[in-house]
């Protein structure tokens, strides 16, 4: 849950990793395959001299050099931008603000997330039937939304850890005097995900 589009993460880590993967079987097919390796020594000469031509053949005015190397230097430094931006975006989304009122002629009431996330936090920790819980707050499309993930112990259901964190979201919801969405996150056994979303407006 942040503010990068799920399929553009997942894309740009599938090229990413497709590229690595092209890269890496090439390198090594050079180095085990004498066949690869033969016919890649015979052809990089031939290859090497095509690229020299190229440059040769595209000078920048008088200063000798190629400007097929200022392109090269633009289009990376566009990618590496790119990259920036793609890293630098990772992990937000996060917010401070659970709820906010309109403001009336008496002031604005916000509550702030970190008083919803030590409620429930505390009160899960206190539970026999949960290892470990983590809670954080999101803002997802403008809406503010819990995300609660809990790990169980072995021979806990994930359908009665569900509810215990259902139970104590109910009781934050009474206190608020709202119904806040919430994600809930269910983890066991072998670490594996039996997640599933609920109470999502």
């Amino acid at each position: 849950m942040n503010s990068t589009n799920r399929g553009a993460n997942r894309a740009v880590i599938l090229l990413a990793g497709l590229l690595l993967l092209a890269v890496g079987l090439a390198g090594l097919a050079v180095g085990a395959l004498p066949t690869v390796r033969t016919g890649f020594a015979d052809q990089a000469p031939g290859v090497l001299g095509t690229v020299t031509d190229a440059l040769k053949a595209t000078p920048l005015a008088a200063t000798g050099h190629s400007w097929l190397w200022i392109a090269a230097a633009a289009i990376a430094a566009v990618f590496i931008v790119l990259f920036v931006v793609f890293i630098v975006r990772q992990g937000r989304g996060h917010t401070r603000e659970l709820l906010a009122q309109a403001p009336t002629e008496h002031g604005r009431t916000v509550v702030d997330s970190s008083v919803a996330e030590q409620l429930l936090q505390d009160a899960l920790s206190s539970r026999p039937e949960l290892v470990g819980s983590h809670v954080s707050t999101y803002a997802v499309k403008g809406t503010s939304v819990l995300k609660v993930s809990v790990s169980c112990r072995r021979g806990v259901s994930p359908a009665d850890a569900k509810d215990l964190v259902e139970e104590q979201l109910l009781a934050l919801d009474a206190l608020l005097g709202t119904s806040v969405p919430t994600l809930i996150q269910i983890s066991g056994g072998f670490r594996v995900r039996t997640a599933g979303a609920t109470r999502l407006a």
